[in-house]
Parts: structure tokens; sequence; C-alpha cells
């Protein structure tokens, strides 16, 4: 993942919210487990930009994926975020014999 670009320029108090670690073509959306955003993936599955739905100048939110939470906290207007991974599921090598 590249460097960040956050965007959020609040008009009377509140605004979407956007971080995008890719600059190319982003496809379809997804819809946040927890419904309050959206995100855009890879084919692979890799996060590339969420987008919040209304943030305010102080506020606390996340967007929870199958893989992927994204917290941002905004302070007087100023955005700070966490991403988290989700560890995949690792199959085990034994197979059940019958």
């Amino acid at each position: 993942m590249k460097k960040p670009e956050v965007f959020f320029h609040p008009i009377s108090g509140s605004s979407i919210l956007s971080i995008t670690w890719y600059d190319g073509p982003l496809g379809d959306a997804v819809e946040a487990n927890n419904e309050v955003g959206i995100g855009f993936f890879a084919h692979n599955g890799d996060l590339l930009s969420v987008q919040f739905d209304d943030v305010e100048e102080d506020d606390h939110q996340f967007l929870e994926f199958d893989r992927y939470k994204v917290e941002v906290t905004v302070k007087k207007g100023k955005v700070s975020f966490k991403l988290d991974e989700k560890k995949k599921p690792v199959k085990s090598g034994k197979k059940k014999v019958a």
C-alpha cells in the first residue's frame, strides 16, 4: 500500500471522509458490514479505498469489512486513522478420514 490520501472538508460541521491507498480505478463499492460507509477492493481482496458516510469535526467511527477494519478519529477537524487487517484463516494440512 502506498501512503494514503485523506479527503475531509466539512461544511456546516460534517462531511464524507475518504482514505485512498491506490491511484488507479477503484471498481465497485462494497458496503461495510456495519453499514456506515463503503470500501473499494482489488480482485484479490486487498483494500484500495474507503469512504465514511457522514463524519463530524469531532468524531470517532469505524468501518468493518470481512478482512479489514478502518477506524477514524477526528479532533477539531484533524484526522487520524488506524487500519487493521484481520488474519486470513489458515487451512489445516490434516484431512478427515472416514
